[in-house]
């Protein structure tokens, strides 16, 4: 084991985080280090801190999904990868790669070269969004895989795919890749904040998920009900809204966990389900619904080992594919840092953006 160190933000009990020494270690084959710049808190990250979700009561553990840094040292076996590249990365498994620490070990398959001049700080937003979208639209959808750029339109070009709750960080994606991707009728829910944004990415239609009318309005911009469906809030009463506007024969992807009653972020006695329980269920039989578990997308190997490794990289050269509003968190100490972006996150005060954390210390 290494005799460096290096600070991390963990939870080290229930209700309580701390930044503390951890071991540096080395990349093993397939690995990189990288000195962390930037990373995202996210509310997967509260449901750690607050009610000890995922820690099979072990601690400490570490947090951050999403990395942004510089590589420091390749492991064998790595391609496309070397020593002074800057990347964004997604930690899928254990502590070693999480992204509020100083130094994090990375599967390189998870990691994106970025282009010389791109900002640390916007690349921090993009990996876990960026990831959910894509594989809930072409694995869990099953939306035909893109090549980008695209020159003949997909099968379903012309059907309307409704992204509910777009104005989310993983939702802004979604729209951005159907519309890169040749699909033209792409109907999204959004407050009206967001809506002229959307469009910009690539919306036809937006519409406020607040209005008294708004599943009147989903319809009649699809003509009919909805084959396709992403739900970007996971929440009992989007499932409920969307269940009103999907085909008897369509297929809605909802982003886990769901949430009990309407909130983006569950509270403390909301309950929260990686299966939705069959007396909440109220679509018909003939609905397929899929659960997104964005961390098991490497089981699809192709996604495995190109949507980190080459698609976002091309993406990010040629400059189609536009990063998160960030709402930045770079001042006090990494501890002060780290608890004020849990804090926002945890409140639901975030809206459209990714809460970003300054991890270096330099």
């Amino acid at each position: 084991m290494s005799s460096q160190t290096h600070l991390a933000f963990a939870s080290t009990a229930v209700g309580i985080t701390s930044v503390i020494q951890v071991p540096t270690p080395s990349p093993g084959p397939g690995e990189v280090m990288v000195k962390v710049a930037f990373s995202a808190v996210v509310p997967s990250d509260t449901y750690v801190t607050d009610y000890g979700r995922n820690t099979n009561g072990e601690y400490p553990v570490l947090l951050g999904l999403n990395l942004s840094g510089v590589v420091e040292a390749v492991g064998s076996g790595v391609g496309g990868l070397q020593t002074g590249d800057k990347v964004c990365g997604f930690a899928t498994t254990g502590s070693r790669g999480k992204g509020l620490q100083e130094r994090a070990i990375m599967q390189s398959s998870t990691c994106a070269k970025l282009p010389d001049d791109y900002s640390l700080e916007a690349a921090a937003t993009i990996p876990d969004n960026f990831i959910t979208a894509f594989y809930t639209l072409f694995d869990c959808l099953e939306l035909t895989l893109p090549t980008f750029p695209v020159s003949v339109p997909p099968p379903h070009a012309e059907t309307p795919i409704l992204v509910y709750g777009a104005g989310a960080t993983s939702g802004q994606y979604a729209v951005q890749l159907l519309a890169l991707a040749g699909y033209r009728r792409v109907i999204a829910t959004a407050s009206p904040r967001h809506h002229s944004y959307l469009k910009s990415l690539g919306a036809a239609h937006v519409i406020d998920y607040s209005a008294d009318d708004m599943l009147e309005k989903i319809l009649l911009a699809a003509g009919k009900k909805l084959q396709f469906v992403l739900d970007c809030i996971g929440a009992e009463s989007t499932l409920k809204s969307i269940c009103n506007v999907v085909s008897s024969d369509g297929v809605v992807a909802m982003l886990l966990p769901v949430k009990e009653g309407t909130r983006h972020v569950a509270g403390k006695d909301a309950q929260m389900w990686m299966e939705l329980p069959v007396d909440r269920n109220l679509f018909p039989d003939s609905v397929k619904l899929v659960g997104v578990r964005t961390r098991l997308y490497q089981q699809n190997e192709y996604l495995r080992d190109n949507l980190m490794p080459k698609i976002l990289p091309r993406l990010l050269e040629e400059g189609i594919i536009q990063p998160n509003r960030v709402r930045l968190f770079d001042q006090g100490s990494l501890q002060d840092r780290c608890q004020d972006a849990l804090d926002v996150v945890r409140n639901g005060q975030v809206n459209g953006e990714k809460v970003v954390v300054k991890v270096a210390s330099d």
